[in-house]
């Protein structure tokens, strides 16, 4: 791992966070979605742990629904981001 939890989360609320709950089109359940996900993020207890939250998120039915609706108001989404994510990560 080359990064440090805070980097990770760092990254992640600069890159996909923050763009979405500003976008101006972000309804309540978007940003809900949001606020949820940087809670579950401040809670992973290590860089490897955020890593692994971020990869899973991605697979799961909330996830899916969450690019559907992030994607559709045009935000950034966790899979905009995967390949700066890995390098950030030190992942091949």
């Amino acid at each position: 791992m080359n990064a440090t939890k805070e980097e990770l989360i760092t990254f992640l609320e600069e890159n996909v966070l923050i763009p979405t709950q500003t976008n101006p089109e972000a309804d309540k359940t978007i940003k809900r979605k949001i606020n949820a996900t940087r809670m579950r993020l401040n809670n992973q207890v290590s860089a490897e742990k955020v890593r692994q939250y971020f990869w899973s998120a991605m697979a799961t039915d909330n996830g899916i629904d969450s690019y559907n609706k992030i994607s559709n108001i045009g935000s950034p989404t966790f899979e905009d981001v995967r390949l700066e994510f890995k390098r950030l990560c030190g992942d091949r």
